[in-house]
């Protein structure tokens, strides 16, 4: 249960809470990478691409948001998270105008994600997640799985809505769509709650606790987190963007697999506040080694040709659960165990490992499928990955005892 402390942060900041998911949401990381794969057998179909050339396009967004991810941090705190926030969200906007009129050059489509995700990088969580650490301490677990939820309900709901657009407007109008909703829903809404806490003068000190960067990067556990999550990342990445035709392959149609695809999102956006409230009481290393041991069970079971019908919903549904957990948990573990003083630019670190395995799992992915001619050998490469990152993750130490942030008082 939520005690009278986290009551009276949810009651202070549930306004820039409720923005921060929205900013996740239609965000670089969320509405745009989880419909990626709903396009990939359009633009196939549209230009005679493969499908591993298509997803290569997604490595080039992810590359990009990787070699920003170190400089947000240092950005917002000079100019702050509100306004980086919503001119990026503009030029989420422009670049989905900008990808209804691409091709038939493929070079061209690589060129337009990369583009597109520099001018994005102010709607990653490594924006909205410090806003939300900044007003929330005793139930930051919650917080941030509720704030990174918004990307579930991207999930649930965008490949639904980017398989009826495909199919009624194609996937030039599918795109034009996106941008609309962009300006229309996503802008005002960052407009209107999101803001950054402010603190006295005087409290400073105490709201600056923590490690600097070159003692974070001299512990063990920032290099277990690194290396973990580059593992966990680039499984998830590759399962996400190929899980639509990856169930297109077990033959599903593009309905059936959106349909399939948006439990996915269901699971993250239930998965991430449950997560969050599970690593309040019990730890993100605990938490993070049950999970992913689970995950790779369900990756050997989607791989299976004759299984039943259940086999793949089960697989989708625990794939989602992980993949509500792995930035939380880079979130969660970074403010913890390295403080809140430099939290922007470590998290910014954690976050470059992240997407470096975010960018190679797809790509290796595609390479894999148009080798093979299939998944399944993709699939038992991404259990084992995943079990090794349980097996990395999970054996963090007890983080120190930071005073982050001074607490709210009751009204």
């Amino acid at each position: 249960m939520i005690d009278a402390s986290e009551r009276a942060e949810f009651a202070r900041g549930w306004k820039p809470l409720a923005a921060a998911a929205a900013g996740v949401g239609f965000g670089i990381t969320g509405l745009a990478f989880y419909c990626f794969g709903v396009f990939v057998v359009p633009l196939t179909e549209a230009f005679g691409w493969t499908r591993g050339e298509v997803t290569r396009g997604s490595s080039a967004m992810i590359i990009a948001t990787a070699i920003t991810a170190p400089l947000i941090g240092l950005i917002i705190d000079r100019y702050g998270a509100r306004r980086v926030a919503l001119i990026s969200m503009l030029l989420v906007a422009a670049g989905y105008f900008v990808l209804s009129n691409t091709g038939p050059v493929l070079q061209m489509f690589y060129l337009t994600w990369f583009v597109m995700a520099l001018g994005a990088a102010g709607t990653t969580p490594v924006v909205f997640t410090r806003t939300v650490n900044m007003w929330f301490d005793k139930a930051r677990g919650l917080a941030l799985g509720i704030a990174l939820a918004g990307s579930g309900l991207s999930g649930i709901v965008g490949p639904m809505i980017c398989t009826w657009l495909i199919r009624n407007y194609g996937w030039s109008g599918a795109y034009v769509g996106f941008a609309l909703i962009t300006l229309i829903v996503a802008f005002p809404i960052l407009l209107w709650g999101f803001k950054e806490r402010e603190f006295p003068q005087n409290a400073s000190g105490a709201q600056l606790a923590g490690m600097t960067v070159p003692q974070a990067i001299r512990t063990r556990d920032f290099w277990q987190i690194a290396i973990g999550f580059i593992l966990v990342s680039s499984v998830i990445a590759s399962l996400v963007i190929n899980l639509v035709p990856l169930l297109r392959d077990r033959g599903m149609s593009p309905e059936e697999a959106a349909a399939l695809a948006g439990l996915l999102g269901f699971s993250i956006l239930i998965g991430r506040i449950a997560i969050g409230y599970l690593v309040d009481r019990f730890g993100g290393s605990m938490v993070a080694r049950i999970l992913l041991s689970v995950t790779a069970i369900g990756c050997v079971l989607l791989s299976l040709p004759n299984a039943p019908a259940f086999v793949p919903v089960v697989s989708v549904i625990v794939i989602g659960l992980a993949t509500a957990a792995e930035v939380d948990l880079v979130a969660y573990l970074s403010s913890r165990h390295f403080g809140m003083r430099a939290y922007g630019k470590i998290y910014g670190l954690q976050i470059t490992a992240f997407y470096i395995g975010s960018a190679g799992g797809p790509l290796l992915a595609g390479i894999a499928y148009d080798r093979f001619h299939g998944y399944v050998e993709v699939l038992y490469t991404c259990a084992a990955a995943l079990a090794v990152g349980a097996l990395i993750v999970g054996t963090l130490g007890k983080p120190p005892n930071f005073a982050e942030i001074p607490a709210i008082p009751a009204e």
